[in-house]
């Protein structure tokens, strides 16, 4: 029950267009605004990873208790916003929520926003891959901060 009012809550941010989600994680450099925004959250040690990309390729990671910024690479940043144009999938569903330990994924990209458990759309799979790969080696860099 408390599963379905916590989805509730976020698939009403979601299709809102509401920000608030990435209020933690604000975008690392004054000169541009969060472009890209990613979380997942859940499963069974209860994650919560986010990563928000800047106009300019800026970078920055929170989770795991760490903090990480960082720049894309030109190659990286051209590839990943091929993949994010190549979504089409921009409505919330709630299907999947009712598994136990299910991750919830929430992506935004060009004042689109959508939230998915369990499993995302096909269309949002090359996309996701990229980000957690940029997440998990932020983290795993000895340089990302510890939170306080």
């Amino acid at each position: 029950m408390m599963r379905k009012m916590l989805f509730a809550a976020v698939l009403a941010m979601a299709t809102a267009g509401s920000t608030t989600a990435w209020a933690e994680a604000p975008a690392p450099s004054a000169t541009g605004s969060a472009r890209i925004a990613f979380q997942k959250s859940g499963g069974f040690a209860g994650i919560d990873q986010t990563i928000t990309i800047t106009r300019d390729g800026a970078a920055r990671v929170r989770g795991a208790a760490r903090i990480a910024e960082f720049r894309l690479t030109d190659g990286e940043f051209r590839s990943l916003r091929r993949e994010l144009d190549a979504v089409s999938t921009w409505r919330s569903s709630s299907a999947g929520c009712d598994i136990a330990d299910h991750f919830t994924y929430t992506l935004s990209h060009r004042g689109r926003q959508a939230t998915r458990c369990h499993e995302v759309p096909a269309d949002w799979r090359p996309a996701v891959v990229r980000l957690e790969g940029l997440i998990d080696r932020a983290l795993a860099d000895r340089a990302a901060v510890p939170r306080g």
